[in-house]
C-alpha cells in the first residue's frame, strides 16, 4: 500500500513539473526533488526511522519544493497546501498529513527542524552544499535565481551570499555532518579563496571595505560558535554532575532501607527469639544464620553510607601546579577564607584548570558511585539470599521437630 502510494506521489510531482510552465526552473525541478527523496532515504535510515516516520519523511520530501511551480516568495506554505489537498484526496491519515505539512515548513530559511523527521528532511534539501557537484549545482541555482527575479548579480555579490549562507547553515543529522560537512567546509574555503582573488582585482574602496566587513562577520561567527560550545560543554558538565549525585542519593537511599530493615530483624531476634531459644533449641541454628545475614548487610549498607573525608588542605602550590581541586569541598574545609578565596580566583582566570577541575570531580564522584553500587549489589545479595537460606533453616527446623516448637511462646 505504501508502495503504491509512493509511485502515485512520483507519477503526480513529476506530472505537476512537467505540465507547469517551470522553464526558469533548471534547480527546483523534478531532479531536485529525486535526488532529496534519495537523500532522505539514506538519512532516514541512519537515524533509524520506523516505517511510519519513513513514509511521512519521503512524502515531505517529494512535495517540499511543489509550491515553486506557482511562486518562489513563500513556496513552502503553498507546497504544504499541495501536500495536503493531494494527500486528502487519497484518504490519507489527517495527523500524518499534518506532520508532512509540519516537515515541509521545517525547510524554510532559515531551516528549523523541530522532530527527527524534519531534521533529515532539512539535511536531505541542502545536501549538496557537501556534494562533489557543489559549484556546479550552485551555478545553476544562481542562473535560476536571476530568471526569477529579473535580478542579475556580479561574481562578488553572489559569492558573498553563497558564503554567507553556507557560513550559518549547520547540518542537524550525524549522518549529514559525517558525510557532508567537511568537504562543505572545503567548498566554502574555496569559495573565500575566489572571493579573495576577485576583491585583489578591483582597487576601489567599496570593495575593500566590503572584504573587511566579510572578514569580521566571518570572525563575530567564530567566537559565536566559541561561545556556544563553551555553553554546550558548561550544560553537559551540569547535567552529568546532577545525575551522578542523584544516583548517589538513590544509592544512599538503598542502603538505608537495608540498614532499617536488618536494624529492626537483628532487634527481633534480640528481643524475641533469644529469650526463647532455651525452650527451642533446635531454632538456633536458624536464627544464628539469620543474625549472621543481616549483621553482614547491616554491614555493607553501612559502608555504602559511610562518608570518606580528606584533610581538608590545600597550599598555593597545589594551587600554582594545578593539583587541587576546589570544587570538592572535602579539598577545603579546613582552609581559611583568604586562601580559598584566592585560589578560587586562580583557577577561574584558567579556563583549562577550570575544566580540568570540573574533569577530575566528575571522575572521582564517578569512582565514589561504582564503589557504592558494588558494595550495595553485594549487600542486596546476601540479603536475599540470607533471607532464602534462614527461611528454609526454620522451616526444616520446625517440621524436624513439631512436637517441640513452641510457636505460641515464640510471638507473646
Amino acid at each position: 500500500m505504501k508502495n503504491e502510494l509512493m509511485k502515485t506521489v512520483n507519477t503526480y510531482v513529476n506530472h505537476l513539473f512537467s505540465s507547469s510552465n517551470t522553464s526558469t526552473l533548471i534547480y527546483h525541478d523534478f531532479t531536485h526533488t529525486k535526488s532529496v527523496v534519495d537523500v532522505c532515504e539514506k538519512i532516514g535510515k541512519s537515524v533509524h526511522l520506523n516505517n511510519d516516520e519513513m513514509e511521512i519523511l519521503l512524502l515531505a520530501a517529494y512535495f517540499h519544493d511543489a509550491g515553486y511551480i506557482d511562486s518562489r516568495e513563500n513556496h513552502e506554505e503553498r507546497s504544504a497546501e499541495i501536500a495536503k489537498s493531494f494527500l486528502a484526496e487519497n484518504h490519507f491519515e489527517r495527523e500524518k498529513i499534518e506532520k508532512v505539512e509540519k516537515a515541509i515548513l521545517a525547510t524554510k530559511i532559515p531551516q528549523s527542524p523541530q522532530n527527527k523527521i524534519e531534521e533529515v528532511l532539512c539535511d536531505a534539501d541542502l545536501h549538496h552544499l557537501g556534494s562533489k557537484d557543489f559549484f556546479e549545482r550552485n551555478e545553476i541555482l544562481r542562473i535560476e535565481f536571476e530568471r526569477v527575479s529579473g535580478k542579475q548579480f556580479t561574481d562578488i555579490e553572489w559569492l558573498n551570499s553563497t558564503i554567507e549562507f553556507m557560513s550559518s547553515h549547520k547540518y542537524f543529522t550525524q549522518y549529514a555532518h559525517d558525510k557532508y560537512d567537511e568537504l562543505k567546509n572545503s567548498h566554502l574555503a574555496k569559495l573565500q579563496k575566489r572571493l579573495r582573488k576577485k576583491i585583489e582585482k578591483k582597487k576601489d574602496v567599496h570593495l575593500k571595505d566590503e572584504k573587511i566587513a566579510l572578514e569580521k562577520e566571518k570572525i563575530k561567527k567564530k567566537k559565536a560558535d566559541e561561545k556556544l560550545a563553551e555553553r554546550g560543554i558548561e550544560t553537559m558538565f551540569r547535567n552529568v554532575m546532577r545525575t551522578h549525585v542523584s544516583f548517589s542519593s538513590m544509592a544512599d537511599n538503598k542502603a538505608n532501607i537495608m540498614i532499617s530493615v536488618n536494624t529492626l530483624l537483628l532487634t527481633a531476634i534480640i528481643a524475641v527469639l533469644a529469650r526463647k531459644l532455651d525452650s527451642n533449641p533446635h531454632l538456633i541454628i536458624p536464627t544464628a544464620i539469620l543474625t549472621i545475614f543481616s549483621l553482614v548487610t547491616l554491614i555493607f549498607a553501612v559502608i555504602v553510607t559511610r562518608p570518606k573525608i580528606t584533610d581538608g588542605r590545600f597550599t598555593r602550590d597545589d594551587i600554582e601546579q594545578k593539583r587541587a581541586n576546589l570544587l570538592f569541598f572535602g579539598n577545603f574545609f579546613n582552609v581559611n577564607l583568604e586562601d580559598f578565596t584566592w585560589g578560587m580566583e586562580e583557577m577561574m582566570k584558567d579556563r583549562d584548570y577550570l575544566y580540568g577541575s570540573m574533569i577530575k570531580d566528575f571522575y572521582y564522584l564517578g569512582q565514589v558511585l561504582g564503589k557504592k553500587y558494588k558494595y550495595l549489589r553485594i549487600c542486596y545479595t546476601i540479603f536475599m539470599y540470607g533471607i532464602i537460606i534462614s527461611v528454609i533453616a526454620f522451616a526444616i527446623a520446625i517440621i524436624a521437630y513439631p512436637g517441640t516448637t513452641e510457636l505460641g511462646s515464640l510471638i507473646e
